[in-house]
């Protein structure tokens, strides 16, 4: 099954793609700046705003030692490690977005404060208690086994420390598909959130608070649906170069599940005791 997700986001010379495309919009790609990213490095929905809402609900402190579970191109870790001083390791299945996360990183001036790794979120390869902290953003949706996932984020963060998601979750129906984290039912494994609430209790987190972002996703993925249509628009997106050639049906698809609210856009904030 991680074969097949990690085949999902597989993406040939996605790096320099990506830079090609910084490029285009009129960026230059020797002499990035972190904000130069912004719209291309958030593969979630809502994007930036919505990293930037997850971010002032985690107790972030300069110098805490966070992981960021299936970090895709970093953008979430980078925006942490920036904007609250963090230090930030990513984890991802997908060994392209783990070299395009290194590079932006280092393009940008922050190979020394985030680092990106390859590896699995059922296994993760830390000692146990290793990180005050660590999140997950638009990952539980291709995970089966959750109980292993979200277990292997409670042994990693210390006693006192914390754990959040934010992720699509399943409300009244199933979407249609492909969509952004899966081509068909067969690699998306969606949660309603009273599902996930329980397993983090039974796991033996503290569920701090349940936020349902689904009004603003819904709101952040019409748009973004509206703009791709736009003749012209698909030489200037990320989302071509990021979600391959079916990008199109992919966000239409979210954007009308969360539109009619078979699906949600939640997050979840723990505290480890």
């Amino acid at each position: 099954m991680e074969e097949r997700v990690a085949a999902h986001y597989m993406r040939e010379d996605l790096a320099t793609r990506l830079l090609s495309l910084l490029e285009t919009q009129g960026r230059d790609p020797a002499r990035l700046r972190p904000e130069d990213l912004v719209g291309v490095e958030d593969m979630h929905v809502g994007g930036r705003a919505a990293t930037e809402r997850f971010a002032r609900s985690l107790p972030l402190q300069p110098g805490m030692e966070i992981l960021d579970i299936g970090s895709g191109l970093g953008g979430a870790a980078r925006y942490l490690a920036l904007a609250y001083g963090c230090r930030v390791t990513g984890i991802d299945l997908t060994p392209a977005l783990v070299a395009a996360a290194r590079i932006l990183s280092e393009r940008v001036g922050m190979g020394d404060r985030v680092r990106f790794e390859e590896g699995s979120a059922l296994d993760l390869s830390f000692p146990d208690g290793s990180f005050d902290g660590a999140y997950t953003i638009h990952v539980g949706m291709n995970v089966a086994d959750k109980r292993r996932f979200y277990g292997e984020a409670f042994r990693v963060v210390k006693p006192g420390g914390f754990f959040a998601l934010y992720d699509v979750v399943r409300l009244t129906g199933e979407p249609d598909y492909p969509v952004p984290w899966a081509e068909s039912p067969e690699t998306s494994h969606l949660a309603t959130p009273d599902m996930l609430e329980e397993l983090l209790r039974e796991l033996g987190f503290e569920v701090r608070e349940v936020i349902d972002r689904t009004a603003e996703g819904a709101a952040a993925m019409a748009e973004s649906a509206r703009r791709i249509a736009e003749p012209g628009a698909a030489a200037r997106a990320s989302a071509p170069v990021v979600m391959g050639n079916a990008y199109r049906a992919k966000i239409d698809n979210i954007a009308a599940a969360l539109g009619d609210r078979r699906l949600g856009a939640f997050e979840i904030h723990c505290r480890r005791p």
